[in-house]
């Protein structure tokens, strides 16, 4: 079907050439956007168009009843309005219609007027007849005078230190293990079981009641339970910061042993802070570890190198690459903070129930990838799923917002990414990968399509928006005027 769009400053009217008899039908629609980026449609449709749909669906219903002097399927228009009621066959027409009106109404919107997220059917009046539709409308962002900030930016540097501490781990991964009939020393490879619980704090006259509740809430927590766990001994390595190690060392297999120790008041995990831990633990098995030596050998083990220099040269680049990512991940993060303090933004509700729903989504594939049943989940926890949106809500509208104010970063800066670009991070990632053809290729061809293509782009796109970044902060940022006079320039030359 052919339509002529016919528009108006709040009404446009749609012409569709095409019915049986040559005549024009239209559509009458108004719009109206409300503060929350949402475009209420209204659809008023032609007498004339009803009355062609009425008829049509009066010949699908003949075709479906059986009438006493009339053959099936040949039953008069004027029969089945009496045989069904005009305002019944009206309705069903009505129905019958709602997606076709719609694909019109989406066809003749302008592009700042198309949908963000998915339109919603909000309601219907048969006399006349009137469709009423919300679509949600793209975000509006707008940021504040970001160009204008400075900050000093840290170079990422990796110590002599971090690159022989890699390099003895790799090591280890190398170590052969011999199993023992003798008591453990420091630097074997033990296998143990055991519990480990958190014990009731002393009660302590200068703090507060509540603060003892929440204390009170955690005693007994289990916080060891392992059947078979293999470690190191090695206290710098292995339960930092606690005398675990030292209590497993002297015993040989079979052996158990109980004990207590107390964390330490600034220990990583602030909920056992300060605490006192009891355990009973059983050695299973003793094993002397064998490293090998550091020397070319070593490079060797791994299968891309021939020289233990080679090696080190690797690990130092691959721990700066680290090291720069995650540099730019806090830099990107910290612009972010910057850039929302300044920033206005309007966004329609579906916008965050769209974010919403893919947070509880992601939490319920987490789950169910534990081994429960998502309703098994909800009752064990005595939940309900709304209950956990609610939970949800501020970190969807967080996580919207911020994602929201990155790409409007992106676009204002007119960072884009082109194949070259993502060809080349392909290379530097394969060349990573030791000569092994097979997967070589196999990675090349991951990064070709889907999540792979998705993830590398994204990759190139932060790289670039983390040095655009430090190149703002240092006042060095380049002039948007001269990119939009080449992008003008080079649109030319192709047309």
């Amino acid at each position: 079907m052919v339509c002529l769009f016919v528009w108006h400053d709040i009404n446009f009217g749609v012409a569709c050439a095409g019915d049986k008899e040559g005549n024009l039908v239209t559509l009458t629609i108004r719009k109206e956007e409300d503060d929350k980026r949402q475009l209420s449609v209204t659809v008023e449709v032609a007498e004339e168009r009803v009355d062609k749909a009425m008829r049509a669906t009066a010949r699908k219903l003949a075709r479906q009843v059986t009438i006493p002097g009339f053959r099936k399927g040949k039953v008069p228009y004027s029969i089945i309005l009496k045989r069904f009621g005009e305002t019944a066959v009206r309705a069903e027409a009505a129905e019958d219609m709602v997606n076709e009106v719609y694909s019109e109404v989406m066809t003749g919107l302008e592009e700042h007027e198309l949908p963000y997220a998915q339109p919603t059917f909000d309601d219907m009046e048969l006399e006349p007849l009137t469709f009423k539709f919300t679509i949600p409308l793209a975000p509006e962002v707008k940021l504040g005078e970001y160009r204008e900030l400075r900050k000093e930016v840290e170079p990422v540097e990796i110590t002599d230190e971090a690159v022989e501490e890699a390099m003895e781990n790799l090591q280890a991964s190398f170590a052969e293990l011999e199993t023992v009939e003798r008591a453990a020393e420091a630097g074997d490879v033990v296998v143990v079981s055991g519990k480990g619980t958190l014990l009731p704090k002393p009660a302590s006259e200068d703090e507060a009641a509540e603060e003892d509740a929440e204390d009170e809430s955690e005693d007994g927590r289990t916080i060891f339970n392992e059947d078979s766990l293999e470690l190191l001994l090695d206290s710098e390595k292995t339960f930092v910061g606690t005398p675990f190690v030292e209590n497993l060392i002297g015993l040989e297999a079979g052996q158990e042993k109980s004990f207590d120790f107390t964390f330490a008041d600034d220990y990583d995990d602030e909920s056992m802070a300060g605490r006192q831990a009891h355990f009973e633990v059983t050695m299973l098995e003793v094993k002397n570890r064998t490293l090998p030596p550091m020397d070319d050998e070593l490079a060797k083990l791994d299968g891309r190198f021939e020289t233990l220099e080679e090696l080190r040269q690797n690990i130092r680049e691959s721990l700066l690459r680290q090291a720069e990512d995650e540099a730019n991940n806090e830099l990107i993060e910290s612009m972010i903070d910057d850039l929302l303090e300044d920033a206005t933004l309007v966004y329609p509700p579906a916008a965050l129930e769209e974010e919403l729903k893919d947070i509880v989504d992601s939490f319920k594939d987490q789950v169910q990838r534990s081994g429960w049943a998502w309703e098994d989940y909800l009752r064990l926890q005595g939940d309900t799923e709304e209950a956990v949106r609610e939970r949800f809500q501020e970190t969807a509208e967080t996580r919207l917002k911020r994602r929201l104010v990155l790409q409007k970063f992106v676009e204002a800066e007119k960072l884009t990414v082109s194949e070259d670009e993502i060809d080349a991070l392909v290379e530097e990632r394969v060349a990573n990968m030791g000569d092994n053809p097979e997967l070589q290729e196999s990675m090349k061809n991951f990064y070709k399509q889907g999540y792979g293509l998705e993830m590398i782009s994204s990759e190139v796109l932060m790289n670039k928006v983390a040095d655009r970044i430090k190149a703002i902060l240092r006042g060095e940022a380049p002039d948007l005027s001269a990119v939009e006079e080449a992008e003008a320039l080079a649109a030319d030359e192709e047309e």
